[in-house]
């Protein structure tokens, strides 16, 4: 498969050429030492190279390393084979922004070459002490996988796809969520090479025996990737604690000790590495899409994945049902680990493709922002390659980056709705126009946005190609996912200011307005030809047609308007639907003709949204589309109903909150300050701590309250009675007329000249919303 990777000249820097396919894990360490293991894309046979790097830095100059002496040589050919240190002067002319990297400076490894400039810049900075090298202006590093990967030109994966490295996925079941209270009773463990089995301790001191059993699976079975969900944030460090309390080495990689370590990357938890093993977790994958959950079973469900007859335990229960229905118990852990391999093939696929275009280690992608944590990389990949000077940075700009366009045209209910997208609107522009950082002298950034779009064509082609595998089609559909990734990222990192060392606010403001233009012609010539138009942004345009006119002519109205645009940009027809409920910008409930229900936007899928909540809005949304306001009046005089007899439970009106404040904290402020969901964790005796979710709901006579018993039905009826019409009816109003939903939905009661509901129809209106 082609990867459309951007390659120019490669620069000799030491390192001897290496085979360029199957890369599963890179381990550098900062003596120089490269450990580099492979899976053979034909044979699966897995193999290690041991190798060796010099570091490299790019310099704004050579100032913190004149105390080398003669040790130091500055010259513009590549490194000499004899050299100690050098500096490569990437301009040698001298005729560079004093701003620019120009110098490459290598050493003999990169702890070495880190530890001079550190020692020199005491001297030459007038530091009293010796600085940490992030807080040195005038370099720019990467890290020590990434230098290995850029001066040997290769990526991971090449050659490779999905299922063709060893994947392991792991659960644990514990008695506790901390380390210091509970202990790991059963592990689940699941490869893509047949493995599906269970670590039992049935008593404490079999604990011990387990984790040493799985640390002898793991090396065993010698996976390339190990996977969970919440694997950095529970299993993992739970595992480690507990491996300690029993004296027992963490031996979980292929290198070295072999005991992984965690790295604070700025997220929510660190991240644990493991040399020679990618670990990945597919919390991080579903974070980015967004969706009301991002817990596993939620997940499971949201793709159709969730195994025929599965089981659902609450985290409470877990540890009572196993002693009394150990079965139940062992089936629930072995559907854990089947639902994560299943959801890492579709959330982790693109990372996995994305690690074939970019100079970075797989389990650092599913975190990496796209624009600094990928695009970056392959723009400093070329210039290392160019034997170019890394640019300087714009100068920074007073007034803000003006954005892109988005507008509501109408708000309610509008029947036979079409999408046309403007395929790829911003790198198109950057394409068709060719936009980039000024400073960008060898347009590098424009090459890589204008391969990558047309390769992502090719590969979006391709993934619909009946003619392929399932397999096949599910590799371009990733390639395509991870270069639309890259590409979208494109005009984010221009106008990302300082942040982006090539970012160009101009070249991002050249790039919206153009944007503006372009829907704004979109837009007038869709009018033009009877449509109503219901929002417009970036992503396309929503509108609709009136009557059922089909979808081959509805393709051939978007074909008209999109002749009318200039070469390079192209309108696409994205979608159709029934009906459309337009509710605020980017909230929105879209009824397929084949039935399905898309719900877009925090209005309609929210984290925080109840189950009976959630219930009744989807049973009212599908009525209210078909235009049956009878409907929606049953569909909430049912919930109302069941919720005043008490037939749903004290699960299905709780939510699920996150703790913001440890309970040793929230003391200190608990008399000034009372916080309610704190307040209910504090009442329940819960030693809570930052990042814990806890489950709450309105107890009849006791208020907000820690909820203990999921089926229990002691919740305040009239609590929840209220909060049915406040929270989750009143996202129907748009669409109705004001007093047909204070009678369907107001507590006036029945009134003596109300109009028959089965004479009420939904409406939409025009908005006129200047453009925002």
């Amino acid at each position: 498969m082609d990867t459309g990777s951007v390659r120019l000249p490669t620069p000799d820097l030491t390192t001897p050429s290496a085979p360029r396919t199957g890369i599963v894990s890179v381990h550098a360490a900062t003596d120089g030492a490269v450990d580099v293991w492979r899976r053979d894309p034909v044979t699966g046979e897995g193999s290690v190279q041991r190798t060796r790097q010099r570091g490299w830095i790019y310099a704004r100059n050579v100032d913190d390393l004149t105390h080398l002496g003669d040790r130091l040589t500055v010259a513009p050919g590549p490194v000499p084979a004899a050299a100690a240190y050098y500096a490569q002067d990437l301009a040698p002319n001298g005729t560079v922004d004093p701003r620019a990297y120009r110098y490459l400076l290598s050493g003999p490894s990169p702890r070495q070459l880190e530890g001079e400039i550190q020692r020199g810049a005491v001297t030459a900075r007038g530091l009293k002490a010796r600085p940490a090298l992030g807080d040195l202006s005038g370099y720019l590093r990467l890290g020590y996988a990434e230098q290995y990967l850029i001066t040997t030109g290769q990526t991971y994966h090449q050659g490779l796809t999905f299922d063709q490295p060893v994947r392991l996925q792991f659960d644990l079941e514990t008695t506790a969520l901390s380390p210091d209270e509970g202990r790991i009773f059963l592990i689940a463990v699941r490869d893509n090479r047949g493995l599906d089995t269970l670590l039992e301790a049935r008593r404490p001191v079999q604990e011990a025996e387990i984790i040493e059993a799985f640390l002898a699976l793991v090396q065993g079975r010698d996976p390339d990737v190990i996977e969970n969900h919440f694997i950095h944030g529970f299993d993992l460090p739970f595992l480690a604690a507990r491996a300690r309390r029993h004296g027992i080495p963490f031996r979980l990689g292929r290198s070295g000790d072999g005991v992984p370590w965690t790295v604070d990357d700025g997220s929510r938890v660190p991240m644990w590495v493991c040399p020679g093993r990618e670990i990945l977790d597919t919390l991080d994958a579903v974070r980015r899409l967004n969706l009301p959950s991002s817990g596993l079973k939620a997940a499971a469900r949201h793709f159709g994945i969730a195994p025929e007859g599965r089981v659902y335990l609450e985290g409470a229960e877990i540890v009572s049902t196993y002693r009394d229905h150990p079965a139940r118990v062992r089936q629930y852990a072995r559907q854990d680990v089947q639902e994560v391999d299943d959801l890492a093939r579709i959330v982790l696929a693109p990372s996995f493709a994305l690690a074939r275009l970019t100079p970075r280690p797989y389990h650092r992608l599913t975190r990496a922002g796209p624009a600094k944590g990928v695009l970056e990389p392959m723009l400093i990949r070329a210039y290392v390659e160019a034997g170019r000077p890394f640019p300087a940075p714009e100068r920074g700009h007073l007034e803000p980056h003006r954005g892109g366009h988005v507008q509501l045209h109408a708000e309610g209910v509008l029947r036979h709705v079409v999408k046309a997208d403007v395929a790829s609107m911003y790198p198109s522009i950057i394409r068709a126009e060719g936009i980039g950082p000024r400073q960008d002298e060898l347009g590098v950034f424009h090459r890589i946005v204008s391969d990558l779009t047309t390769q992502r064509l090719t590969h979006k082609q391709a993934a619909r190609d009946a003619t392929l595998s399932g397999p096949q089609r599910r590799e371009h559909h990733a390639m395509q996912d991870a270069m639309k990734l890259v590409v979208n990222a494109a005009y984010g990192y221009l106008g990302a200011g300082r942040l982006a060392r090539l970012g160009d606010r101009e070249a991002a403001d050249r790039v919206t307005a153009r944007g503006r233009a372009l829907l704004q012609q979109v837009t007038g010539a869709l009018e033009a030809r009877g449509v109503q138009l219901i929002e417009s942004d970036t992503d396309g345009v929503y509108f609709s047609t009136g009557g059922d006119i089909g979808e081959a002519q509805e393709r051939q109205l978007i074909s008209e308007v999109s002749a009318g645009l200039p070469d390079g940009i192209t309108l696409e027809f994205d979608g159709r639907a029934q009906a459309m409920l337009s509710h605020q910008v980017k909230n929105y409930v879209l009824l397929r003709y084949d039935g399905t229900l898309d719900l877009s936007g925090a209005s309609f899928e929210s984290s925080r949204s109840e189950r009976y909540g959630t219930a009744f809005l989807r049973a009212a949304l599908r009525a209210l589309l078909q235009g049956d306001v009878p409907g929606v009046q049953a569909a909430f005089e049912d919930t109302a109903n069941r919720l005043m007899a008490r037939d749903v439970t004290n699960a299905d009106v709780s939510t699920r909150v996150r703790i913001g404040k440890a309970r040793s904290d929230y003391a200190q402020t608990r008399g000034q300050r009372r916080e309610a969901h704190l307040e209910a964790a504090w009442q329940a005796g819960l030693d809570f701590r930052v990042g814990d979710r806890v489950d709450l709901y309105v107890r009849l006579g006791a208020g907000l309250s820690v909820l203990t018993d999921p089926d229990g039905r002691d919740y305040d009826a009239g609590h929840y009675r209220a909060a049915l019409v406040q929270n989750y009816a009143t996202r129907l109003r748009k669409a109705l007329d004001p007093a047909d939903w204070e009678q369907l939905f107001g507590t006036r009661g029945a009134g003596l000249f109300d109009r028959p509901v089965g004479e009420m129809q939904v409406q939409w209106r025009p908005v006129e919303d200047a453009p925002r």
